[in-house]
């Protein structure tokens, strides 16, 4: 299991820990997780010396890297109408999957696939992203890094919501560098049955997000967990689950108790 940490999130960014980095590696292995999510703005600026030593030491491992700042703050995205911020977008990801080779974690694409109000119509955006999002993943594949892709929902995002849609623009690319990022939060507003639909993508999970419809920690919220991580052991899911909520009503609160809870009814 793992627990999201960001340097310079946004006080709003749905993340348990922010702040220094190593600082809440630490933490995070005192409370008890087994890997961390970093979500980082710009990836040059990481020593990726400095978090290996600290996951060491803490005996933790990064499991992902997430990317949203890099729209939410930036505004960059594979989408974007302007070829110059589309380079920009495609050079901040690169960056990532060479942070990501030095951590053998994976890498997560979620808002910096932009939206068709970027770019202005559907067959734009997927012309944009699907030429910009081939030269990450052959980036990645060159370095042995997978990419998860994200669905969002509605509210979030105006393109590729439920598992089904975006799993069908993967398929859109041959290989197994690409896959699926699945998120709580967001199937709660979107799929009509949640395991019916991860069954039907079963194949193409790479990556699996938690927090509670509320986007509270699980367990302070009504999302129904237990026919959720049912439904990933049915489909023999082998990666981290990662804890990507608020750290209300305290961080190391939100971190003990989603994990006491998940645990308790994994």
């Amino acid at each position: 299991m793992s627990v999201s940490i960001s340097e310079e999130a946004p006080e709003q960014a749905p993340f348990v820990y922010k702040g220094d980095i190593i600082t809440h590696i630490k933490k995070a292995s005192e409370i008890g997780y087994e890997a961390v999510e970093l979500h980082i703005r710009h990836p040059e600026n990481i020593d990726a010396d400095a978090v290996r030593h600290a996951c060491d030491t803490y005996k933790v491992e990064v499991s992902s890297i997430g990317t949203g700042l890099g729209y939410g703050m930036d505004r960059l995205s594979l989408s974007d109408s302007n070829p110059a911020v589309r380079r920009q977008a495609v050079e901040r990801l690169k960056g990532h999957i060479s942070l990501a080779s030095k951590w053998n974690c994976l890498v997560i694409i979620g808002l910096m696939k932009g939206q068709i109000k970027d770019c202005g119509s559907r067959e734009e955006y997927e012309k944009n992203v699907m030429e910009a999002l081939q030269e990450c993943v052959d980036y990645a594949e060159s370095r042995q890094v997978l990419i998860v892709l994200e669905a969002i929902n509605r509210y979030e995002s105006d393109v590729l919501n439920t598992l089904q849609e975006t799993t069908a623009f993967i398929r859109e690319f041959d290989t197994d560098y690409l896959k699926l990022h699945i998120d709580t939060f967001h199937m709660n507003m979107e799929e009509n049955s949640i395991p019916a639909s991860m069954l039907e993508v079963r194949d193409y999970i790479g990556h699996v997000h938690a927090a509670d419809n509320n986007r509270l920690y699980p367990g302070n919220g009504f999302f129904d967990f237990k026919t959720f991580l049912d439904t990933l052991k049915v489909i023999d899911y082998q990666g981290d689950i990662a804890l990507e909520c608020t750290g209300l009503p305290r961080p190391d609160e939100a971190a003990l108790k989603a994990r006491s809870y998940l645990y308790s009814i994994l």
